[in-house]
């Protein structure tokens, strides 16, 4: 048995009626719940967090966090939740396109799923700095190694990867979207604006438009997760 896309955009049948079908629908709700979390938990995060997410001195960030300790604890366990979850979500949104359209949905997957992964691989001021304050460094040590890490080569090209990818993949997979006509097309629409407005928020230092990306994106995701939980990503297995 092999794992193949569905040969046509349309919706899977729901299977007949039986054990197996219980065993699958609670299986398409965590699924669908997974999706619409992903980018839930980065709102989350970032209004939990006691430093402004648009903030660019390190210098800032290390005095906030030392400022609000437990608050930044809890934020730290979201963001680890995040990068768990919007992993997920962007292999599921990966996998659901695909299966309508195999070229985009991999592209998609690469560079959207790409990029989720990649800023995982960036040095994280928040853990770096809640072990240095754990460990009675000052905040100036702190400052220097995270600016150490801002400076080294791989961290720099991941940053990159992530911002491109999560840019250019949510064209991507809105394209296969809005051609598979699986969602409505505002949906598709909204998922291809939402990482460019997020990204521009960032650029320009304006928190609003920052979050209003990944609320965009939630409400992408908590469409195609409407679909999923009814039918399915659409991957079919096929007898070979």
């Amino acid at each position: 048995m092999t794992a193949t896309p569905s040969p046509s955009p349309a919706h899977i049948p729901a299977a007949s009626a039986g054990a197996a079908v219980e065993r699958v629908r609670p299986l398409r709700a965590v699924m669908a719940a997974v999706l619409v979390l992903g980018p839930l938990l980065f709102i989350v995060a970032s209004l939990l967090s006691p430093y402004d997410m648009t903030e660019d001195k390190v210098a800032n960030i290390v005095a906030d966090i030392a400022a609000h300790e437990g608050q930044e604890k809890a934020a730290a366990w979201v963001w680890l939740a995040l990068g768990i979850a919007m992993t997920a979500a962007a292999v599921l949104v990966s996998v659901y396109v695909m299966a309508r359209s195999p070229k985009l949905g991999l592209a998609g997957l690469l560079l959207f799923g790409g990029g989720a992964v990649a800023v995982n691989l960036t040095p994280s001021y928040d853990f770096v700095t809640l072990a240095g304050l754990d460990k009675g460094v000052p905040q100036a040590e702190i400052v220097k190694v995270l600016k150490g890490g801002d400076s080294l080569a791989m961290p720099a090209v991941a940053g990159i990867w992530f911002i491109a990818g999560i840019v250019i993949g949510v064209v991507v997979l809105g394209i296969g979207l809005l051609r598979s006509h699986a969602v409505p097309a505002w949906a598709a629409w909204v998922l291809m604006v939402s990482m460019p407005v997020n990204v521009v928020g960032w650029m320009t230092g304006v928190a609003a438009l920052a979050y209003a990306g990944f609320a965009l994106l939630t409400v992408a995701f908590a469409v195609v997760a409407q679909d999923i939980a009814r039918h399915g990503t659409g991957w079919v297995r096929a007898a070979t």
